[in-house]
């Protein structure tokens, strides 16, 4: 019995190896990750006036900004690019379900049914389970690193995982070649050094965040499961993890939805008197400045609460419709753009 589990371990490591191996080799070696550009010196201020509105009436799924000025946004099967005072507008066949800008501009789409699509100058390909081997064509989850690979989620709850594209070759990791504890992946960012979080989930007290750095894999917290649920996440410039604990499936009334912030190598609580144990958050993002926005619910209408590291700020009642945010995002300029179920795109100038 000793001998067959032992050899079962030395399979398994070995097998991830040679994954990791493949696809470092066959990646573009003349296109390096760049040394990270030094931050602007945003304003300190945290404004809530709208300087602008778009797309009204509009249920917002995505936004994604590019550091050409450029800002794709999704609603439902149509897909929004405006530039320089200019909109254009693509209508796909698929409900998108994220977008990801690479650096050559060009946009990553992942959709429920559609696949994995890449629009350029000469239309959209498409990448599916029938052409390319891919689990499933429900792609929730999609960010291009700085090197090229694009990072995707294509899985369900017993099979599938995260998925690494290099521009020839699909690579799958799963808990059966790689350290995930779980199939399903339900986040994944890439911060400005190259380095991929994601998020696992599927099954309550089993939810960890993972880190990759030069295919060095990081579970940042217990193997076996860190937290019970985890609803949204963010990662800041500086390498700063938020992301809101989620207890609304439990039973129990003791424990309590709380937002956690990751620095150096723990996670620790962060105070903040608003949130309780039915307080439902819909969307986070992490600023240029590495501050943290947090969509929530006042009375009658969405709150935003923006922590600087040290205190909280919150947006004043009634500045939004009644109705809830859907997505945050910034962008070059770290103007923070609301994505909104029904009321289009709101536009905070900071």
């Amino acid at each position: 019995m000793f001998k067959v589990t032992f050899f079962g371990r030395v399979f398994k490591a070995l097998l991830f190896f040679i994954l990791i191996m493949l696809l470092s080799s066959s990646c573009d070696k003349e296109n390096p990750v760049k040394e990270n550009e030094p931050e602007k010196n945003f304003s300190q201020l945290i404004r809530f006036d709208i300087s602008c509105r778009f797309l009204e009436g509009k249920g917002i799924s995505c936004i994604e900004s590019g550091a050409d000025s450029s800002i794709w946004i999704t609603s439902g099967k149509e897909l929004y690019l405006l530039k320089g005072g200019e909109k254009e507008t693509y209508t796909l066949d698929f409900p998108i379900l994220d977008i990801s800008m690479a650096k050559d501009e060009t946009l990553w789409i992942g959709t429920n049914g559609g696949g994995l699509g890449h629009l350029t100058g000469n239309g959209i390909t498409w990448f599916t389970k029938a052409n390319a081997g891919l689990p499933r064509d429900y792609i929730g989850n999609v960010e291009a690193g700085p090197d090229g690979r694009i990072w995707f989620s294509s899985c369900a709850s017993d099979y599938g995982g995260l998925v690494i594209y290099n521009g020839k070759k699909f690579v799958l990791y799963t808990p059966e070649n790689s350290p995930l504890n779980q199939h399903v992946i339900s986040e994944i960012e890439i911060d400005k050094g190259g380095s991929v979080y994601f998020v696992t989930s599927g099954k309550v007290s089993r939810t960890n965040v993972y880190r990759i750095s030069d295919f060095s894999w990081d579970c940042l917290g217990n193997e076996n499961g860190t937290f019970y649920w985890v609803s949204v996440f963010s990662v800041a410039p500086s390498g700063v993890i938020y992301l809101i604990e989620d207890f609304s499936l439990s039973s129990s009334s003791i424990d309590s939805n709380a937002l956690f912030e990751y620095r150096g190598k723990t996670w620790q609580k962060v105070e903040a008197d608003f949130i309780s144990r039915f307080s439902l958050f819909s969307s986070i993002k992490a600023d240029k400045r590495n501050y943290c926005w947090l969509a929530g619910f006042g009375e009658n209408s969405p709150v935003l609460h923006v922590y600087n590291g040290e205190s909280w700020v919150s947006s004043p009642e009634g500045i939004f419709p009644d109705d809830y945010v859907t997505v945050i995002e910034a962008d070059s300029e770290n103007n923070i753009w609301i994505g909104t179920s029904q009321n289009g795109v709101f536009v905070l100038n900071q």
